[in-house]
């Protein structure tokens, strides 16, 4: 599986060329959803909201409510292994007897907890009488002193309407307690996706509009009769003055129902049994379903922990494997084997990219040696992948998902136990952690494919017949294996197809853009040729819908030109057509995602009536070429592309340029050259005020593409249609070549990378350094 191109070999590609290409420069940035921009505009329109609740709020009735709802006010605390805070949250008590509600996240599994009142006395959780992962909720009960304890009414949430006035509470960062007023500007559902923390709730929840902080989770929201109508579970991730509330029915429906689990019993929930598993080094285990979690940097030098079995280790050879994903591919995680249980042992792992071998024969670095690190194609960023080490009595052997990776001769550490290993801030997840003598997947007998594939052919006339379900029921384990073999395949062949059917278009789509350009200038419809590079990303765009749409328009602007310049000069026509494109239709520049597919597309820019300056410049050329207005042109200004009109020989008007980024705006040559130099720092040649020919606007329409993918998404794998495009209707463009081989090396696509460093090496285009390229040519496999 190829991996996405690495940033340093984007930038090598700079080192070959001395001109970068030139795009068309946006007059907005990308419009992004956690910038400072979005956050003072959100923050703008809830802060308003909380502004007006604090305007309707009587503050000595604040005070009195607050007095009232304080002393049920608690600070609920994790404690960690080693005594101290692990984490904090607010809560409240709802009787008289101890009962307190606060969000489960803030308890988490397997810890002691800890809850102060706000007089700063400490009472004992002896249960978590009630929990709900689905609506975040937990409550606990406290241990009884003969004391009665102040507490709030839980009210009603049903009769909640947007624009109630209420009150939060809540310890922020575990400090003194803080009350907010606010409203409720919502009761929604939020959707999939929504800027909160954490999963997103599929139920209906209270928005709020007041000031939200870390450590207000759990906290109460009351209304002025000091009833509870919601819990805080969650703020918004741009700004503070958006929260989120858990309605109080919500909790009634736990209280009804309780499952009450004693803190003996809770504090051993997701934690590893003692007798299977035992950590060294620190950092925080737990176990879930199977999985092993791992989280924080262990105690170890370079936040190395370890978590090593009980099992028995065979005598050499023996093997040792486990499944294991890391949430950060920059992390390290992994197998440990021939361990002491402390500070001597193996570890095989992924680390930054690539499968690590090293032995550890101390506390800190001094005292390991990297014993291999390679390159492992057979591994899988982001998704489970099975480790497996083979230790003999001189060698270690090691596998990825069944594929060796390295064999080496090293007997220096033998015996003792095996388990898992983590390093740094990664959070890993293992499963199937197994030690024995052969741990390799063995393929089916030849006797049991066959029988298999004969029930799998027996399912396609039958479906899931009894008979059918009896036959792959005899053997399970095998049956299920040969299925999700089967599936695998069919996979694979999927992909083999999507890909040549993904290539057949691309070829289709290149032979109808050559047959548009292999014409006259003056005979090249140049919305033609956007819509056939619009093609390359939907192969079911109706041509012939825009093309209809497109014609419409013109015949809309000859009627436009008709009335208001019958009689007028080219220029005159033109300014007219102008008008007509961005006064009368709405045709703009692009305000918001600049860089969006769409504003390099000429059916979305007819669509939306917005786009790049060179997409509207591609519709106004060629609305004029078919109204015969003449002098008008596309001129390819670094930076921005313009609409020309020049005066034919002979004629004493001036020539003018259109801005059609800014409405079509009049400039001459000399504005347009400041306009230019403004946003590329130098002056245009003489040769950008000149007719660019069809196919150098193809061209630069697909370089913006290109751009979009390589430099502005960092995609550059996704960069390869538009190269491809763009090479068959300009042999000659070195620059993408060069590109082009790039993308074919990181895609194992040497054969067709060496053709293009072939062609360059042979044509020598000027910009190259030949020395560095040929010694990168020399460098490739054979």
């Amino acid at each position: 599986m190829s991996r996405p191109l690495p940033l340093l070999v984007i930038a090598l590609t700079l080192l070959f060329f001395c001109q970068a290409r030139s795009q068309d420069a946006p007059a907005k940035e990308e419009f992004d959803p956690f910038s400072s921009e979005a956050q003072e505009a959100l923050e703008a329109l809830t802060k308003a909201d909380s502004a007006k609740a604090r305007d309707f709020l009587n503050p000595e009735q604040v005070t009195s409510l607050t007095e009232r709802v304080k002393p049920a006010l608690v600070t609920v605390r994790q404690i960690g292994r080693d005594g101290g805070q692990r984490g904090t949250g607010s809560g409240f008590v709802i009787s008289k007897e101890g009962l307190v509600v606060t969000n489960l996240h803030v308890i988490g599994e397997g810890q002691p907890l800890e809850v102060e009142f706000v007089d700063g006395t400490k009472r004992e959780v002896i249960e978590v009488h009630a929990s709900d992962r689905h609506y975040d909720l937990a409550v606990l009960k406290l241990a009884p002193d003969g004391k009665e304890l102040p507490f709030l009414e839980v009210g009603d949430s049903a009769v909640v309407k947007q624009g109630d006035l209420v009150l939060g509470f809540g310890a922020p960062q575990g400090l003194s307690f803080s009350v907010v007023p606010g409203a409720i500007s919502a009761i929604r559902k939020l959707e999939p996706g929504f800027a909160g923390e954490g999963e997103t709730p599929e139920f209906p929840m209270l928005q709020l509009a007041m000031p939200i902080e870390q450590g207000n989770s759990g906290g109460p929201v009351v209304n002025l009769k000091g009833e509870v109508l919601g819990i805080v579970t969650l703020k918004h991730r741009v700004t503070e003055n958006l929260g989120f509330a858990v309605p109080s029915n919500d909790l009634k429906s736990l209280l009804e129902k309780p499952n009450p689990v004693p803190m003996a019993r809770w504090s051993t929930i997701g934690t590893l049994d003692p007798r299977q598993w035992t950590a060294v080094m620190g950092a925080e285990w737990s176990q879930r379903g199977g999985v092993i979690t791992a989280q924080a940097p262990g105690d170890g030098f370079g936040g190395r922990a370890l978590c090593v079995s009980s099992l028995p280790v065979p005598e050499e050879p023996y093997e040792v494997a486990v499944k294991v994903k890391l949430d950060d591919e920059a992390g390290a995680a992994g197998l440990v084997f021939a361990s002491d249980g402390d500070q001597v042992h193996y570890g095989f792992y992924p680390s930054d990219g690539k499968m690590r071998l090293t032995r550890f024969e101390g506390p800190d670095v001094y005292s390991w040696a990297i014993l291999d690190q390679v390159e492992a194609p057979s591994y899988v960023p982001g998704q489970w992948n099975r480790l497996r080490v083979r230790v003999e009595k001189d060698q270690l052997i090691a596998w990825v998902n069944e594929v060796q990776v390295l064999s080496l001769a090293d007997g220096e550490l033998r015996g003792g136990k095996a388990g898992l290993c983590k390093f740094r801030q990664t959070k890993a997840e293992f499963r199937e952690f197994r030690i024995g003598k052969d741990l390799s997947a063995k393929p089916l007998s030849e006797e049991d494919s066959k029988l298999l594939s004969d029930t799998l052919k027996r399912h396609e006339s039958e479906g899931a017949s009894e008979s059918v379900l009896d036959e792959f029921g005899r053997q399970s384990d095998k049956s299920r294996r040969y299925l999700l073999d089967t599936v695998e395949d069919l996979k694979s062949k999927i992909e083999a197809l999507q890909s040549l059917e993904g290539l057949v278009h691309r070829t289709a789509v290149g032979r109808e853009l050559i047959m548009a350009l292999d014409r006259p200038d003056s005979e090249v419809d140049l919305f033609e040729v956007g819509l056939q590079i619009a093609r390359i990303d939907d192969p079911e765009l109706d041509l012939e819908h825009y093309r209809s749409v497109f014609s419409q328009m013109v015949k809309e602007a000859e009627t436009y030109l008709a009335k208001s310049a019958p009689e007028g000069s080219p220029r005159e026509q033109s300014e007219a057509l102008r008008d007509f494109l961005f006064k009368e239709i709405g045709f703009h520049g692009s305000r918001g995602d600049y860089y969006h597919h769409a504003n390099s597309y000429v059916n979305h820019v007819l669509d939306d009536r917005e786009g790049l300056p060179i997409t509207l410049s591609v519709l106004f050329v060629e609305m004029a070429r078919r109204l015969g207005i003449e002098g008008i042109y596309g001129a390819a200004l670094p930076g921005k592309f313009m609409v020309g009109w020049r005066p034919a020989k002979g004629e004493t008007e001036e020539a003018v340029l259109f801005d059609v980024f800014e409405g079509g705006k009049s400039h001459t040559e000399e504005e347009a050259t400041r306009v230019a130099f403004e946003l590329t720092g130098s002056a245009p040649e003489a040769e950008s005020f000149e007719p660019a020919a069809p196919r150098d606007i193809a061209v630069r329409m697909l370089r913006n593409l290109v751009d979009i993918e390589i430099n502005r998404r960092q995609t550059p794998e996704q960069a390869e249609d538009y190269l491809e495009l763009l090479l068959a209707i300009e042999p000659d463009a070195a620059y993408e070549r060069f590109q082009r081989a790039i993308l074919r090396v990181q895609s194992s696509e040497v054969a067709g990378a060496k053709e293009d460093l072939d062609w360059l090496l042979e044509h020598r285009p000027p910009g190259l350094d030949y020395f560095r390229l040929e010694q990168f040519r020399e460098s490739l496999p054979e």
